[in-house]
C-alpha cells in the first residue's frame, strides 16, 4: 500500500512540474545580470551559456577585463523567435540567413525594416513581409564597406556573413592583404549597378558644441541644422571621427539606459561614445533628459531628439565622417 501511495505521488509531482507554464515559458525581455564580487566576463558568459565577446557586443564594452561590483551587464536580449511576423536576430545570423529561412529576398527585408545595409545585431526585432511582398522586387542594393584601420578581409567577411573569396573575387583583389584604410568594398549586389549609380557627395555630420548645433552635409549641400546636445562639463572630446559601430539600441552598463538609434564615433577608455536619442532608464522606463536637447548634459555623448536620431541613424553609413568642434 506504502509503495502504491509513493508512487502516485511521484506521479502527480512529475506530472505537475510538466505542466507548470513557470518553466515553459520564457522570458521576451532582457536579461541583466548585476555583477557580484569575485566575477568575471568568463564566469558570468559560462554561468549564461554564451560567450564573452557575446557579452561585449550587447553591453558595448571594449576591454573584456574592466567590469565593476554593481554593474549591470545585459547577458541575453530576450527570446529568439520568429512570432506574428516578426524575427529576433539569434546569434550568427545575416540577412541572408534569415531570408532564406523565411522565403523573402534581403530586399524585401531592408525595405520594411528601413535598413540601408546589412548591419544587424542580436536581439533586434525584424519584420519579416509575407513571401509575396518579395515578388519583383529585384536585387537588393549593392552593399559597400569602407575598410577601418586594422580590418582584415576575413573580419570584414566575418561580420557581413559572407566569405571573403567572395569580397576578393567582386573587387577583383588578387591578395587578400593588400587592402587599405578608406578602400570601399562591395560586399553584394552587381557591381555594374554601383557604376551606373550618381555619385553622392561624402556623408559628414558636424557638431558644435559651444552652439550645441549639429548639421547634416552630403558634399556640400547642408541637408539639415539640428539642436543636440553634449556632455556636461566639456566632456564631449573634439575631434575628426567616423562611425564605427551602429545599433537600433545600446544598453549603457554604467547607468543603466538604453540609447535608442546609436551611432557609436569613439572609445573613452573602457565605453564606447557616440550621438544617441532620448535615452530611457531600463528599470522604470522613463524618458532621461527628455526637453533638454540644445543643454550640455550627457555623460560625453551627442544626444538629438528621437525623430532626428532615427533620420541619422538611417542615413548614415559605417566610416561616415564625424567632426566635432568647441
Amino acid at each position: 500500500m506504502k509503495t502504491r501511495i509513493l508512487i502516485l505521488v511521484i506521479f502527480l509531482a512529475t506530472a505537475f512540474a510538466m505542466a507548470s507554464p513557470l518553466t515553459a515559458r520564457a522570458d521576451d525581455g532582457p536579461v541583466i545580470h548585476p555583477v557580484q564580487r569575485g566575477e568575471t566576463l568568463v564566469t558570468i558568459a559560462r554561468q549564461y551559456g554564451v560567450t564573452v565577446a557575446d557579452l561585449m557586443r550587447m553591453n558595448n564594452l571594449r576591454y573584456a577585463n574592466r567590469i565593476y561590483v554593481g554593474q549591470r551587464l545585459m547577458v541575453k536580449p530576450g527570446r529568439s523567435s520568429h512570432d506574428d511576423g516578426v524575427y529576433v536576430v539569434r546569434k550568427g545570423d545575416t540577412l541572408l540567413k534569415i531570408a532564406q529561412r523565411n522565403g523573402v529576398s534581403v530586399a524585401a527585408i531592408q525595405q520594411v525594416n528601413g535598413l540601408r545595409g546589412s548591419i544587424i545585431y542580436v536581439g533586434q526585432r525584424l519584420k519579416i513581409p509575407a513571401n509575396n511582398a518579395s515578388a519583383g522586387g529585384g536585387q537588393a542594393a549593392p552593399i559597400v564597406h569602407v575598410v577601418r584601420r586594422g580590418e582584415t578581409l576575413a573580419q570584414i567577411a566575418q561580420r557581413y556573413g559572407v566569405q571573403a573569396s567572395q569580397i576578393a573575387k567582386l573587387n577583383g583583389i588578387e591578395d587578400a592583404s593588400l587592402i587599405r584604410v578608406g578602400q570601399k568594398l562591395l560586399i553584394s549586389g552587381d557591381p555594374g549597378a554601383i557604376k551606373k549609380q550618381k555619385p553622392r557627395g561624402e556623408k559628414k555630420f558636424v557638431v558644435d558644441i559651444s552652439e550645441q548645433r549639429c548639421w547634416r552635409y552630403e558634399g556640400d549641400k547642408l541637408l539639415n541644422t539640428w539642436r543636440c546636445s553634449t556632455g556636461r562639463n566639456n566632456s564631449t572630446r573634439a575631434g575628426r571621427f567616423r562611425v564605427q559601430s551602429k545599433l537600433r539600441k545600446a544598453y549603457g552598463s554604467t547607468w543603466n539606459i538604453w540609447m535608442p538609434w546609436w551611432l557609436g564615433i569613439y572609445w573613452s577608455g573602457p565605453v564606447e561614445n557616440g550621438i544617441h536619442g532620448l535615452p530611457w532608464d531600463a528599470k522604470t522606463g522613463g524618458r532621461t533628459w527628455a526637453g533638454l536637447v540644445g543643454t550640455p548634459i550627457t555623460y560625453g555623448c551627442v544626444m538629438l531628439n528621437d525623430q532626428n536620431a532615427k533620420t541619422l541613424w538611417q542615413w548614415a553609413d559605417i566610416g561616415t565622417t564625424v567632426i566635432i568642434k568647441r
